[in-house]
């Protein structure tokens, strides 16, 4: 069998298999830090002095190789010499520290690890990496284009990440944001025949409920005290406004049921109540049949909303045009009966229960329809601008 593979397979036979395949499969797959975690888990949760012993060899083993694939991967970059690399031995520095660290807390006079002090090394190119983007930054934002800021904006963010508040890294990354955004201006227009509600317009019209905004797209309207230039223009243009008249439909329908209503008594052919073998008297059920007229009224009205989305760039030139359209139904079902209430379902007596609701007024109608059209044009604005 195969050396690397002896220690954990003789803990497999030991602890039994399954926690140590799964640590098996990670070493396989050189995902050492994984397999160190899981090693760890289980010796937390063992109990025997056997089986934790095992555990240890294993975490032992797996030390030893993560140790020895860092230190090819350095050596490799080291070799390499391209300062694109210098991040990634950063950042395999901060594994071996990090591993180390770890296992401190589960180290005991049984454990033997190897530890070393790579704090220089890790100090070394930190600074070593932070100096490389810090530079290549300056260099993307000197071409003055969206782009540029966007991918200077990255490798800043790294440099605040490994080396918090670098020389000029926060200045440039304020500047990053402020030059790689696209603005966006959200204008409502109307071209229908009909008043456009001012409720709906201000509604609309209130950028924060969309959502829409992210690192590198900001919304605005006329309201705003944004002064400088628009990259997009998106304009919400009203077509029509389509309110249907106020409807009562009348149903009527007649419901017939056979209930049980008392009992009678059998009689025999001289008119005697008749006695069944205890002696007791005999009775029947007394159905009767019962019936309710029902009329059902179902009030309705409507409010469509006909748009179009029109998307332009910074020269006020279309770049494209959507249509939206919503609808919004106003819909209200009530019983009114006639005659004998236990013929009604459970349905209907809680119909019964309603009345007629006044109809609400062609704003308040058009207005429910805004949640609706801002939804749609986000989806619209969203999908037209990544």
């Amino acid at each position: 069998m195969n050396v690397k593979y002896l220690v954990l397979f003789l803990a497999c036979m030991v602890l039994g298999c399954s926690p140590i395949k799964k640590i098996n499969n990670n070493v396989i797959a050189g995902e050492f830090d994984k397999a160190i975690d899981r090693t760890i888990k289980e010796l937390k949760k063992t109990k025997k002095i056997k089986n934790k012993i095992e555990l240890e060899k294993i975490l032992e083993d797996i030390f030893n190789r993560s140790v020895i694939q860092s230190n090819e991967i350095i050596s490799q970059f080291k070799a390499d010499g391209n300062p694109e690399y210098y991040d990634d031995i950063y950042f395999e520095y901060n594994k071996l520290i990090d591993r180390q660290e770890k296992l401190k807390n589960v180290s005991n006079t049984r454990l033997s690890f190897s530890f070393r002090n790579y704090n220089s090394e890790l100090i070394n190119y930190r600074y070593k990496t932070s100096d490389y983007y810090l530079e290549s930054s300056k260099n993307l934002i000197k071409s003055n284009s969206k782009i540029g800021y966007r991918n200077a904006y990255e490798y800043l963010s790294l440099i605040e990440l490994i080396n918090p508040n670098y020389k000029e890294t926060r200045n440039l990354i304020e500047l990053c944001l402020e030059k790689g955004r696209d603005n966006f201006l959200l204008s409502v227009y109307n071209e229908s025949n009909s008043v456009l509600f001012k409720q709906l317009q201000e509604d609309i019209l209130n950028i924060n409920g969309y959502g829409l905004n992210s690192k590198w797209k900001l919304f605005h309207t006329a309201n705003d005290n944004f002064n400088g230039d628009f990259d997009y223009f998106i304009e919400l243009a009203f077509k029509a406004f389509i309110i249907s008249p106020e409807r009562i439909n009348e149903r009527e329908s007649v419901k017939e049921k056979n209930i049980k209503d008392g009992f009678t008594y059998v009689l025999d052919t001289n008119g005697n109540v008749m006695k069944d073998s205890l002696g007791n008297d005999i009775k029947v059920d007394k159905i009767v049949k019962i019936s309710a007229k029902k009329i059902e009224f179902e009030q309705t009205k409507s409010a469509k909303v006909i748009a179009e989305v029109r998307i332009l760039n910074k020269n006020k030139l279309l770049i494209d045009k959507f249509p939206l359209e919503s609808d919004f139904w106003f819909r209200n079902i009530f019983i009114e009966f006639e005659g004998d209430k236990r013929c009604l379902s459970k349905k209907d007596i809680e119909l019964s229960k309603r009345g007629f609701i006044p109809f609400p007024s062609d704003e308040n109608l058009t207005f429910n329809n805004a949640e609706n059209i801002k939804a749609k044009l986000k989806n619209i604005v969203y999908n037209s601008s990544k």
